[in-house]
């Protein structure tokens, strides 16, 4: 089962938004993802992390859970999608990891109930072929980048992405501060 595709309520979650807003609110729009995460039926989902200075979690889908158990590059690749799941959710997104269907290209996760897709990048070299793959043939809607450092080459790719209207969000390992694009 996959979860639906968009939220209906206003993402007030994004980036940065949060702290802008007064206790009041800010305690709301928490409460309010916490009464969503605590809702997940958890004989299809497993509740994996709440993030409780900015309501952001990560929900793992059991499927895609037991499928990480098939061999160690599985297990490892799941061990790298969860820990970007996480720094996003640090960052007030609500991560919903997907079941993985083998042999068919199809994204990874939800982010505020939009298809994306997760890429680890230690240099420039893939970032438009990763992307342009993710939202042309898995079916991503987003695409979501952790890379190992930043420089110029990273940043023209990044535009590149932008010029093609491409969407997405990355994060710095280390800073782990998510930057929409």
């Amino acid at each position: 089962l996959r979860p639906q595709k968009r939220e209906t309520k206003d993402n007030a979650t994004f980036a940065g938004v949060l702290e802008k807003m007064n206790r009041v609110e800010r305690t709301k729009i928490i409460k309010e993802a916490r009464e969503k995460y605590d809702a997940y039926d958890e004989t299809v989902w497993e509740k994996a992390y709440f993030d409780e200075g900015s309501g952001g979690y990560v929900a793992l889908n059991r499927k895609r859970i037991e499928y990480s158990e098939v061999s160690k590059n599985e297990k490892a690749k799941f061990d790298k999608e969860f820990n970007m799941s996480r720094v996003f959710a640090e960052n007030g997104y609500k991560i919903e990891m997907l079941e993985e269907i083998p042999r068919i290209p199809s994204p990874d996760v939800t982010i505020n109930g939009i298809l994306a897709d997760l890429k680890s990048v230690s240099g420039h070299n893939n970032i438009v072929k990763y992307a342009t793959k993710a939202i042309y043939q898995q079916g991503a809607e987003l695409i979501l980048f952790r890379f190992d450092m930043m420089d110029e080459l990273i940043l023209a790719a990044i535009n590149a992405l932008k010029l093609r209207k491409i969407k997405g969000m990355y994060f710095v390992a280390g800073n782990n501060r998510v930057v929409e694009f």
